[in-house]
């Protein structure tokens, strides 16, 4: 089965060139990972209809990389907002299970009327307290952090400093987590990435 993952947008100023880009830690995941066994992921280029993808996808990730363009306006992170965009709306549409990892969680977010906003002290391993209180530790690389959610969002996890860290809409497939699972320290509680998982199963 195959879930699709969007890409890192990167403009190589030597070679004049922009380019998709997945890391590397994706793939050793879905090889090494028990949770991604059944699974094989199809890295999505920006340049081809979603629509083509979609029939042969079990489910999709919104990868980190790239800041939304409302902290950034740049070219890039319009195009690739514009393509995430049109993914959470076919989710949405046929509940299609969707996982927002970081930035991928950040974009869901915004789509939903979350409010986000800077924070400082941010980067770095740090505690993550899941809704029966018992917590973890992990990681984090954004800089923007999810202060509220919107209505059609229910909160799973907060950091120390109230931040949101994992969320999942109310009544369809859609899940975000601000750690990123596929480096290290990622894996370090599963349980809501498990939730996710077993939906692509429920939804066969």
């Amino acid at each position: 089965m195959f879930i699709g993952i969007t890409q890192r947008l990167i403009e190589e100023e030597k070679y004049k060139e922009l380019r998709e880009a997945l890391a590397l830690e994706w793939g050793d995941l879905f090889s090494n990972s028990a949770l991604f066994k059944d699974f094989i992921p199809l890295a999505l280029s920006y340049e081809i209809d979603f629509k083509r993808y979609a029939p042969y996808l079990k489910a999709v990730i919104l990868s980190g990389g790239n800041d939304l363009s409302i902290f950034k306006e740049s070219f890039l992170s319009k195009k690739r907002d514009i393509y995430e965009e049109q993914i959470i709306k076919y989710c949405l549409k046929t509940n299609t299970p969707l996982l927002g990892i970081c930035r991928g969680a950040q974009m869901i977010a915004y789509f939903f009327n979350s409010s986000l906003q800077m924070l400082s002290n941010h980067v770095g391993n740090h505690k993550v307290i899941l809704n029966d209180e018992n917590s973890f530790i992990s990681n984090s690389f954004h800089n923007y952090a999810i202060v509220n959610l919107g209505e059609d969002l229910e909160i799973l996890a907060i950091a120390e400093d109230q931040s949101i860290e994992a969320f999942k809409h109310k009544d369809k497939n859609i899940f975000g987590l601000m750690w990123h699972i596929e480096r290290k320290n990622g894996l370090n509680n599963t349980k809501i990435l498990k939730q996710w998982l077993n939906t692509i199963k429920e939804n066969k």
